[in-house]
């Protein structure tokens, strides 16, 4: 039997191995997990997370690597149950984790105190950005037991500035002329901001959808499969860029908070939060160029762009 072009006979074999109990493990793919397939898997009242890696040529060890750093410095993230470089009947490694409780922020954040759980979110995402890597960019997956983070370029420029050039062209589509200018303008002003000598880690996907309360208790952030060296600020930026489009209100003010507790955050900090944030949207909007129904999304992020421009002079 086949799920989503994976074995489920070989994800629930793995499930044997690693779950207490009789009967056959339940095992079912989970709607996060795009480009990493995600699969919960249960019996007898326990419940873990299977990930498998995004190709056949990744191994899962600098995503397990990422977890007990974090876990180590108290960052509520799932504990690492179980490893492989490469499962031969899934034709690619798997890393299986625990379960953390409670439900995303984006999916139930009526009648919570939402800045209490975002402050307590801001103090772990700032110790999840005080890990070293070493270099910048995407995090290499092709050092199996490797025991510290490696991503693949020289220079934070150069994790930037490689592909802007192709997601800038595709801005006449949806802006004006004078627009347009104005977000050059922007990056070109501020690209100096962009002057980190070391990487350090993001988690690369950090929103709401991320952030998990139990019965409006802060419990932990999950899905690492995004990580990246970059600066301090990538994560706060993409937060940033999203802010606003899962409930109403603005949540960055509370994630703020939280992070200064932990590393105080500079007289400039709201200026690198922005250029992230127009960086990261200009990429996010060309990438929903000929997608069917990305009207919303495009909506959305058009106002964001335009917003970080506005803060940008």
């Amino acid at each position: 039997m086949r799920q989503s072009g994976f074995d489920v006979d070989a994800l629930a074999d793995v499930a044997e191995r690693l779950l207490p109990g009789s009967g056959r493990p339940r095992v079912e793919r989970t709607p996060t997990g795009g480009s990493t397939p995600v699969y919960r898997i249960a019996r007898d009242g326990t419940t873990l997370y299977l990930r498998l890696a995004e190709d056949a040529e990744d191994d899962p060890f600098s995503e397990a690597l990422v977890h007990n750093l974090l876990r180590a410095r108290g960052v509520r993230v799932p504990e690492v149950v179980h490893v492989e470089a490469f499962n031969p009947r899934l034709g690619r490694g798997l890393m299986v984790t625990s379960e953390i409780a409670g439900i995303p922020l984006s999916q139930d954040w009526r009648d919570v105190d939402i800045g209490q759980v975002l402050r307590a979110a801001g103090r772990d995402l700032a110790l999840i950005n005080d890990i070293g890597v070493d270099g910048f960019g995407w995090v290499r997956r092709d050092r199996p037991n490797a025991d510290r983070l490696e991503a693949e370029l020289p220079s934070l420029h150069r994790f930037v500035f490689d592909e802007i050039e192709s997601h800038l062209a595709a801005l006449p589509i949806f802006y004006t002329y004078d627009e347009i200018r104005l977000i050059h303008r922007a990056i070109r002003l501020w690209d100096g901001l962009l002057d980190a000598d070391r990487g350090l880690l993001a988690h690369g996907d950090f929103d709401t959808v991320h952030i998990y309360h139990r019965d409006g208790a802060y419990s932990g952030i999950i899905d690492f499969g995004e990580i990246r060296g970059t600066d301090r600020y990538y994560d706060l930026g993409h937060f940033a860029l999203y802010d606003g489009e899962r409930f109403p209100g603005l949540a960055l003010p509370h994630l703020l908070a939280g992070y200064d507790e932990v590393f105080p955050l500079p007289p400039d900090h709201e200026y690198r939060v922005r250029l992230w944030s127009l960086l990261i949207g200009i990429r996010a909007l060309a990438r929903t160029v000929g997608r069917e129904h990305a009207v919303e999304a495009q909506r959305h992020l058009l106002r964001a762009i335009k917003n970080a421009v506005v803060v940008l002079p």
